[in-house]
């Protein structure tokens, strides 16, 4: 990174760019009614930098919709807001979560997989199958890392 550039705004780009690059992707899967009745995803993506005692809503780094969003018939945002932020307090996917430690759910805790934690990431996704709202949260993770390395290569 040049020196005085912004840190938060390489990582922005770098996920807007892995976002960018998930789309075409989630085009042809949200096509699909039996991936996603409505044709719908959101996606959270946490500040990988954050410090972990942040409050949720000050550590979601970038947010964005897939599909028409004005025709969804459920809030897919909130979903998506409440599996990440249990992944956010818990610093693990859900899927291990539910699996391994549901001694440590609370009464109001969302049951529904589809936040994914790898390496610094965490990511969320909610709109489809709850195992493409996994899938697409761990390709989504998979992208980001791919254009952070990339920025680096590129910067030295």
């Amino acid at each position: 990174m040049r020196d005085g550039a912004d840190p938060r705004a390489s990582t922005i780009d770098a996920v807007e760019r892995g976002l960018d690059a998930l789309a075409p992707m989630l085009d042809r899967l949200l096509d699909d009614a039996a991936v996603s009745g409505e044709h719908a995803m959101h996606l959270v993506v946490m500040n990988p930098d954050a410090d972990p005692s942040m409050p949720f809503d000050d550590a979601i780094l970038v947010e964005r919709s897939f599909g028409d969003a004005a025709s969804w018939q459920a809030d897919y945002a909130w979903y998506a807001r409440a599996k990440t932020r249990l992944a956010w307090r818990e610093r693990m996917s859900l899927r291990t979560l539910f699996a391994e430690h549901p001694e440590r759910l609370r009464d109001d805790d969302i049951r529904v997989e589809g936040a994914v934690r790898s390496g610094r990431w965490i990511v969320g996704a909610s709109g489809a199958q709850a195992w493409y709202d996994h899938a697409i949260a761990t390709s989504a993770i998979a992208l980001f890392d791919a254009a952070t390395e990339q920025a680096q290569k590129s910067e030295s």
